[in-house]
């Protein structure tokens, strides 16, 4: 493992588990005007993207720059807490929060039925912030201290059918995604012959817009009380997703 893999890792390691993916649901509102739903989200699987203009400085040695874009993937476990709020009948607003993740969208019934909505969602999620090891760290040699700091962002925009039937409703459909960020880090290196060496990197992070498609079931357990479960996949990207949530 070299030193631009390591920073690369870095990344992958203090962010992976906060990244900001969540569960698309139903796209309709379904929340009366005025009416509140607390809950949580829950996200298992992989996503894929690319690193672009990396460029690492090597002390007083130069500037390297790395050709093309560098592939690496994001294993996420992650956990969300949400709020939401009927602005009408036909539209909500929410927002959630998973550690450094902060995200806000909406949810508008563009057609409503005795049996199935049609609906249009949006949203972004905000992941900034950093961290820094202390150790020394031993991974491809010794690092005294390591720094990171970075700031990235999703969107998706999702459309879909939503299938009424009792308290279950079926729902899915096509959405957009894309993600872009950036990130800068810095560490202290020592070699084996006891040279030390401040190393400094950036890079940008970005997905281009894809196409890709989700499915899943929310089922009303008691008055008030929904759970829902779907899975979301693009050529990159496949997760499957959880959701609790509470209506007052």
């Amino acid at each position: 493992m070299n030193r631009v893999t390591f920073t690369i890792c870095f990344v992958l390691l203090l962010s992976s588990q906060a990244f900001g993916l969540a569960p698309i649901g139903p796209a309709s509102s379904g929340l009366a005007q005025g009416q509140f739903a607390i809950g949580t989200e829950y996200v298992k699987g992989d996503f894929k993207t690319e690193f672009k203009n990396y460029t690492i400085m090597f002390g007083d040695r130069g500037i390297q720059r790395l050709p093309g874009g560098n592939d690496v993937e994001f294993d996420l476990d992650v956990y969300f807490g949400k709020v939401s709020y009927g602005v009408s009948d036909e539209c909500l607003v929410f927002a959630n929060l998973c550690q450094d993740v902060w995200g806000f969208g909406t949810k508008i019934t563009v057609r409503e039925s005795a049996t199935c909505d049609w609906g249009l969602t949006a949203r972004i999620d905000f992941l900034s912030g950093g961290d820094a090891i202390y150790s020394p760290v031993v991974i491809a040699g010794n690092w005294s201290y390591a720094e990171l700091q970075f700031d990235f962002h999703t969107v998706q925009i999702a459309t879909g059918p939503v299938y009424k039937i009792d308290g279950l409703r079926l729902y899915g459909g096509p959405f957009i995604f894309l993600a872009n960020g950036e990130g800068d880090f810095e560490g202290r290196y020592v070699y084996s012959d006891g040279m030390v060496e401040d190393i400094k990197s950036r890079w940008d992070i970005e997905t281009e817009i894809e196409l890709g498609g989700y499915v899943g079931v929310s089922l009303e357990l008691f008055e008030n009380l929904e759970v829902l479960a779907e899975y979301q996949i693009t050529e990159d990207l496949g997760v499957f997703g959880a959701g609790l949530s509470f209506k007052f």
